[in-house]
């Protein structure tokens, strides 16, 4: 798990000899009107590359391993070793070389509605401590801070800071979201709405369990941006204030369900929300029930939407270092796509030839709490895209994002 991974611009460079190009071109942002992932220049990008050529890009993009075998070893190891503490269960699923994995394939993993699953490793080294909590405290979390900044293709969206202010309640069974701009994942039956909503319609499933709301409040623009922000910046990027990114989960903190809704008329802003969930559930997990110090490591699988999209995600946790109370954890992060398409803006009717998206993360979390004190999160994803009308044309799209978090009184 540890080592330097490829950047995203490195991977895209391989997927295609002129990936850079047709990326720029067809997956475009505005640089402050936030035109999200806007796909207007594709069929230009496709009138003028031969098709020999998108067909040597797919050719080289299957050739490329989409499983990180660090992480795939240390999930062997961990299965391994929880058959036998816990008995032998059906074979494991071969990690899909394209990245999209079959919904039968999936439920074998993971069923629809299921809590996140833990599998530990190893408990590591002494001294320990007891991470997590066996059962959420309802009510007002700790506040906390979350600096984020998006790119997509070639352009780069400012740098957004958000104050958190979590709240837990007990989630009724059969609860579902009332508004058509909430989107859930996990659930049995989520499907996209309009392409580039974001939204995924809400399951008739019974739910269950604990809701942890994360609201967006104080929606500004960082201090440090990648660029000069036009003057109207600051009163766009408030009308995402009251936004809020929630996750249903067990008493115990593991992930049931992801629900997440943007405020104000600007969809363009989107991804920062979208974005702002898939760091949340990079960072705010579930722990094992027993003590663990350094060098334990354990596996969570779970259900969520990256971009929009519902993938099934493992993440390998390791435990770097203990210092008195306090843990310091890495996070390192696969996904596998679980739909045909991608419910991006402007997005035509299209088939994903091939899926990547990964992610790493550091955090230090206090014994006993949920919230880690601080966390750094990396994220990234890269798509082979072949439009239906022109399946041998296929174009690579991404993002990435990149965070930083912390809870105040996360202690």
């Amino acid at each position: 798990m540890a080592g330097s991974r490829p950047s995203v611009t490195d991977r895209r460079r391989r997927l295609s000899p002129g990936a850079h190009g047709l990326a720029s071109g067809a997956l475009c942002l505005a640089a402050l009107c936030l035109a999200a992932l806007c796909l207007a220049a594709l069929c230009a990008c496709q009138a003028d590359a031969p098709p020999a050529a998108e067909t040597q890009a797919e050719v080289a993009a299957e050739k490329k391993p989409a499983v990180d075998q660090k992480i795939a070893s240390a999930m062997a190891a961990a299965e391994a070793n929880a058959r036998d503490t816990h008995g032998a269960g059906e074979g494991q699923v071969t990690p899909p070389a394209d990245g999209i994995m079959t919904p039968e394939a999936a439920e074998r993993e993971l069923p629809p509605g299921s809590a996140a699953l833990l599998v530990l490793g190893g408990d590591g080294a002494s001294p320990k401590l007891r991470l997590g909590t066996q059962r959420l405290a309802l009510g007002a979390g700790p506040q906390g801070k979350l600096l984020l900044s998006y790119r997509s293709g070639g352009s780069v969206m400012p740098t957004i800071e958000f104050d958190l202010k979590p709240k837990l309640t007990l989630e009724a069974v059969g609860t579902e979201p009332a508004s058509p701009a909430v989107a859930v994942a996990g659930s049995a039956e989520a499907a996209p709405h309009e392409p580039g909503s974001g939204a995924q319609a809400p399951s008739s499933n019974p739910v269950g369990g604990v809701a942890m709301r994360f609201g967006l409040s104080g929606a500004r623009p960082a201090a440090d941006q990648p660029g000069r922000l036009p003057d109207n910046a600051r009163s766009e990027i408030a009308k995402l204030n009251g936004s809020w990114v929630e996750s249903v989960t067990t008493p115990a903190g593991a992930l049931k369900a992801q629900r997440f809704s943007r405020a104000g008329n600007n969809p363009d802003l989107q991804p920062l929300v979208t974005g702002s969930a898939e760091v949340l559930a990079s960072v705010v997990l579930p722990y094992p029930a027993a003590p663990v110090g350094v060098g334990a490591f354990w596996m969570l699988k779970s259900r969520e939407t990256v971009s929009g999209a519902m993938v099934l995600v493992y993440r390998m946790v390791k435990v770097t270092g203990i210092e008195r109370d306090t843990a310091q954890l890495s996070v390192n992060t696969r996904r596998y796509l679980l739909t045909q398409g991608l419910p991006l803006a402007g997005m035509p009717p299209h088939q994903v030839r091939r899926f990547e998206s990964e992610g790493n993360a550091t955090l230090s979390v206090h014994a006993g709490s949920v919230y880690p004190d601080t966390a750094e999160v990396q994220d990234s994803f890269v798509a082979l895209v072949a439009p239906n009308d022109r399946p041998n044309q296929a174009v690579p799209v991404q993002s990435e994002l990149s965070a930083k978090l912390s809870f105040a009184a996360a202690r």
